[in-house]
């Protein structure tokens, strides 16, 4: 169990560090379509890594309150951020997947959601990974 903490981890941290170096370097890279290639590619990986971090927030979140107590404001905000990562990731994504959205204030607005959400994801995923890797270890 410990081995799978530990590949998740390592998943969730590589696919947000990862997204962190793409976003900064699209710029330099990118040809000036309105394609975007390499993050067509990407979004694939974010999928995953989005519903592991959600799942795993919100078992932390849930957990928090298992004794009574007054929750962790860390966790908590985790747990939101996670919450808003997955409304706009999927809704951002499933507006790529169609062919006929690539057009004029969509283009525009992809230039606005997707650096949040690779943002968003970056951070949460370096959180979730941190919090994964400190399980496995006991």
């Amino acid at each position: 169990m410990a081995m799978a903490k530990r590949a998740l981890a390592v998943y969730v941290v590589g696919s947000g560090l990862a997204a962190a170096a793409l976003l900064m370097v699209t710029g330099l890279i990118h040809d000036g379509s309105t394609d975007y290639p390499i993050w067509r590619i990407m979004n694939w990986f974010m999928v995953f890594g989005v519903v592991i971090m959600l799942a795993l927030s919100f078992r932390r979140w849930r957990g928090q309150d298992a004794g009574g107590g007054q929750g962790d404001l860390g966790t908590s905000l985790v747990f939101y951020a996670a919450i808003a990562l997955t409304m706009l990731f999927f809704w951002e994504w499933f507006w790529t997947l169609n062919p006929d959205s690539e057009t004029g204030d969509a283009v525009t607005s992809h230039l606005i959601y997707f650096p949040l959400v690779d943002a968003i994801y970056t951070v949460v995923g370096l959180d979730t990974g941190r919090y994964l890797w400190r399980c496995a270890s006991g």
